[in-house]
């Protein structure tokens, strides 16, 4: 895949916007707070699920002084078939011990170096200069995902791609083997915000392993190229917020779920859906006649009879 359309103008010779120049931008609009460590019989997904919401501005006069965008007015108007974002997961020590040659880092939600200007949300004529920049549709996307993926795995590891707290942060920090689950998903058109919008929503993600964590996201389209470029370019990513992966024991429980998620399932995403919070419950000392507990009954601390 092509990296170094990331978060610029690009101009398609095909797809759906086939002679036309866009540039994409992508941010979280819902980040996870927690998630329980992976089990294969009990996968629990991260909580909130992680969402993320894609708005396209289409580019007038692109390399030229008078360069100027302007975001699309109707988002249910676009083509989102073979419109993908996937994810990679990255690991946040706390200590310089947890992570072997590694120093801590914080999150930072920049992306990049790129000193890109604040977009118009307006679809009036709200326009706005920008820096110049030098710079089969037959098939279906389950076809393209798996070769789409070998390609997107093989980027350099010493690519840096963001800063914590003014240290680069490079491919070679990335723990995606560690994730479970629907890692591309596809847009649902939603209202949001009192306007339509495009939403990748993660809400198949759990992981593997404990500590302190952040989702990089990038979309690309499968039918869309680049003059001269066979690959697909990667138009646009994002960094997102922290989170933490808790052992079964440690796991503070669940929070009602937010206004987004709830309505994320209005339009027909298959996410999971609470009223009120799930505390788990405390146990009582164990009594004599617990003491020949079974392995099943041992197996069963880590079900949802431990959660009011």
């Amino acid at each position: 895949m092509i990296v170094s359309s990331i978060n610029r103008p690009i101009h398609f010779v095909s797809g759906y916007f086939q002679g036309q120049t866009i540039r994409a931008e992508l941010k979280e609009i819902q980040k996870a707070d927690l998630g329980r460590k992976y089990a294969r019989v009990d996968r629990r997904p991260l909580d909130p699920p992680p969402v993320v919401q894609l708005r396209l501005y289409q580019v007038f006069n692109y390399g030229t002084d008078t360069q100027y965008e302007q975001e699309l007015c109707d988002y249910s108007e676009v083509q989102t078939l073979g419109l993908l974002c996937y994810v990679d997961l990255f690991y946040v020590p706390t200590e310089p011990a947890q992570v072997p040659g590694r120093e801590p880092r914080q999150l930072s939600r920049t992306t990049g170096n790129l000193d890109l200007p604040e977009s118009s949300s307006s679809c009036a004529s709200n326009y706005h200069q920008y820096p110049r920049y030098d710079a089969s549709p037959h098939a279906t996307a389950t076809q393209h995902l798996s070769s789409s993926r070998d390609n997107i795995l093989a980027l350099p590891s010493s690519a840096t791609f963001t800063h914590f707290e003014g240290h680069p942060t490079s491919e070679e920090m990335k723990y995606t083997n560690a994730l479970s689950g629907a890692m591309f998903v596809q847009p649902a058109v939603i209202d949001y915000n009192g306007r339509r919008a495009l939403v990748f929503a993660f809400s198949d993600l759990a992981v593997k392993m404990e500590g302190q964590f952040f989702l990089r996201y990038r979309c690309f389209d499968l039918f869309s190229r680049i003059s001269g470029q066979g690959e697909v370019p990667i138009q646009s990513e994002c960094v997102g917020g922290q989170f933490r992966i808790y052992s079964t024991k440690e796991f503070p429980g669940l929070q009602a779920s937010t206004e987004l998620t709830k309505q994320l399932a209005r339009y027909g995403v298959r996410l999971n859906t609470r009223e009120t919070e799930r505390k788990r419950k405390r146990k009582s000392p164990p009594s004599t006649s617990g003491s020949m507990t079974t392995k099943g009954k041992e197996r069963e601390t880590d079900s949802d009879s431990d959660y009011e």
